[in-house]
């Protein structure tokens, strides 16, 4: 049994009402006197803290220490190796004798050994301590609530209410602290590089736009073209989101690494369910099977075998929608013995092994990019099917929810052969229509999906991930709002700095509050200059620590086209260290004032102009608090590599 303490952890009620009820009354003088105690030595520390904090209060805390701004309060002690220096040095010293007797199997083995390792730890935030933790708090509620139903007196009555109030405050910690530890996961291992989702459509090009020269080299008008892009800007509005950045996706190998364990992490409902299915048709159980067997041939006789697959999916989204099983299945899988888990986990080594051999290199570099595609379009789908099931988005799982039952109405009281029909011209058309468009014409493979119509506007994990943090830095920034304006600044350029950003709240000059409030900042470089990254409630701007002669970048949120992470390239002697400082840079795509959008938002970055900062820290910080606090649409776009050809990104360059 794991312990919270004496305010988390109800047991149960074994002893005499009396009994029960002195004890609780000597807790509550108990914290009581620590509370005036506290109030009285005027003690702040973090440990110490007073239970009552102003919303004001409440909303820095969580942009400085949440997982889901900050997450290298979660991710980065991974970072920081349990080895000695020596260890280090002779590992690097092997590594270097290796590599000059065979590079290419060293550069081999290296790989491998870097996917192994990153499957390895795919998903830090459920570890199985937290699991006990959020079960045992959930046991906790439970024995609150049956003790809370015994006949007591009044005053032992007061108490248990007290104490079931407690368990549920508890309880909605544990899963706050499990979405803030989900979405830092999810943005900093996955999230790489974001795009603006502009909510005007571009302007329609005129007609030479859409003139060709014929065979024999005469102008003709492309109305093919033509209808294309009036159905692309009639619809912007809720298909830009879908649109990709690239003609065809450049193959990357890490690209392809994280969608594989990505799949790994999102695939294991679905390795239940076959592993279920073949408990099922293996006769473990043969009264269970037997069940089974009866119902399959009896909906095959009436000819609803697709009736009854339709009622069974909408059955089990509403059971769970009204009896949540995510509690249970986590239960049982702690329960259960842990080799589906390692299996997989071997399984995603095994693949990465067997796709370093030498006769398989020639397949992968030709079949690269379209297995890439076709992953990562699985896992996104994956994805948008484990968040309708646990409706995240509620609008949007409904709206599948009423089309399923029309079609099960429609199997069901309809003639069977007609739903065949229907189901046999969707597969036509499917193969003969929307397959040719996604092959021609990648960037659009999404808008022609029969999947991601069934699926549309039902988030993935990354586009639920901004989701949350623009619900979080709303409410942060509601509070912020609230509180006077000299309490409202943070550290610039005209006090100097130390080395950390802990701190992002530092009273220095205030800012009007009618205008604009700043809310965090982080040290970089602009232009090799030292200074510091603002971002506050309508702007985001750099403050030199040193005057500049010129300018610098002062911009409102509805200016910003991209976000991207980069990373520079490592040296010699990064195995050798720790933590890699001053490696991280963050890209910053903004729109000139005024300037029209362009067709960025199909691929073409128009007017588009680069800012880069470097030798950022808590850039992952940085790069969340934009997202969150922009209020911006933001579309998760694959991570460019730095080597693309200029002219597959309408003519914009790339910065180092």
């Amino acid at each position: 049994m794991l312990h919270h303490g004496p305010s988390d952890e109800v047991q149960p009620d074994t002893s005499t009402p009396d009994i029960a009820t002195n004890k609780h009354t000597l807790q509550r003088v108990r914290g009581k006197v620590k509370t005036v105690a506290k109030r009285v030595l005027n003690i702040d520390s973090p440990e110490h803290e007073d239970v009552d904090k102003t919303p004001y209060a409440e909303a820095v805390e969580e942009l400085n220490d949440s997982p889901a701004f900050n997450t290298s309060n979660l991710l980065n002690k991974s970072r920081k190796g349990s080895s000695r220096v020596p260890e280090k040095v002779i590992a690097f010293l092997q590594a270097t004798v290796n590599a000059v007797v065979d590079p290419k199997e060293t550069i081999k083995s290296g790989a491998t050994r870097k996917t192994a390792g990153k499957i390895a730890k795919s998903h830090p935030y459920l570890s199985r301590q937290a699991d006990l933790e959020f079960l045992q708090a959930h046991d906790d509620l439970a024995r609150a609530q049956d003790t809370q139903s015994s006949n007591i007196d009044e005053v032992g009555s007061a108490q248990r209410d007290e104490d079931v109030d407690d368990c549920e405050e508890h309880v909605q910690a544990l899963e706050n602290k499990r979405h803030n530890m989900r979405v830092a996961w999810i943005t900093s291992r996955h999230v790489q590089r974001v795009r603006v989702v502009d909510p005007l459509p571009p302007p329609f090009p005129d007609d030479r736009f859409f003139e060709e020269k014929d065979d024999c080299g005469f102008p003709a008008f492309n109305w093919g073209k033509w209808i294309a892009y009036k159905l692309l800007i009639g619809s912007h509005q809720f298909t830009a989101q879908y649109v990709d950045d690239f003609e065809e996706l450049p193959f990357d190998i890490d690209t392809l690494r994280r969608y594989v364990e990505r799949f790994i992490v999102v695939s294991a409902p679905l390795q239940t369910f076959v592993l279920d299915v073949r408990r099922i048709y293996r006769w473990e159980d043969p009264v269970r099977t037997s069940k089974w067997m009866a119902l399959y041939f009896f909906c095959w006789y009436i000819s609803h075998i697709m009736t009854f697959i339709y009622g069974y999916i909408i059955c089990c989204v509403v059971l769970n929608y009204y009896y949540p099983t995510s509690l249970a299945e986590l239960r049982a899988e702690i329960e259960r013995s842990i080799d589906r888990g390692a299996t997989a986990l071997k399984a995603g080594e095994m693949m990465d092994q067997h796709g370093s051999k030498d006769w398989l290199a020639p397949l992968i570099d030709q079949l690269g990019p379209v297995f890439q595609v076709y992953v990562g379009d699985l896992v996104n789908t994956l994805e948008s099917v484990n968040n309708f099931y646990h409706f995240r988005s509620p609008a949007a799982s409904f709206a599948l929810l009423f089309l399923l039952a029309t079609v099960f109405l429609i199997c069901a009281i309809g003639n069977s052969k007609f739903a065949m029909k229907v189901l046999w011209f969707i597969i036509g058309m499917t193969f003969f229509v929307c397959w040719p468009i996604s092959s021609l014409y990648p960037r659009y493979r999404l808008l022609v999906s029969p999947l991601k119509w069934l699926f549309w506007d039902i988030p993935t994990h990354a586009e639920w991930s901004f989701q949350y943090l623009h619900e979080r830095c709303a409410v942060a920034r509601e509070a912020i709002l609230s509180k006077p304006s000299d309490h409202n600044s943070v550290r610039t350029g005209s006090k100097p700095s130390n080395n950390s950003d802990s701190e992002s709240f530092y009273s220095s000059h205030s800012v009007p509050f009618d205008e604009e409030i700043d809310i965090m900042s982080f040290g970089c470089t602009y232009l090799h200059l030292p200074g510091r990254f603002i971002i506050s409630t309508t702007a985001i701007r750099f403050t030199s620590s040193a005057p500049l002669s010129y300018q610098s970048f002062h911009k409102p949120y509805s200016s910003l086209v991209e976000i991207s992470k980069r990373q520079s390239r490592s040296s010699i002697l990064s195995p050798l260290a720790k933590i890699t400082t001053g490696t991280d840079k963050l890209e910053l795509w903004f729109n000139h004032a005024g300037a029209s959008s362009g067709m960025h938002g199909m691929g073409d970055m128009g007017s588009a102009t680069p800012v880069l900062l470097e030798n950022m820290r808590d850039r992952d910080k940085a790069f969340n608090a934009v997202i969150g606090f922009s209020g911006l649409r933001w579309q998760h776009l694959q991570k460019e590599r730095q080597t693309v050809d200029v002219k597959q990104r309408g003519g914009r360059s790339n910065q180092p």
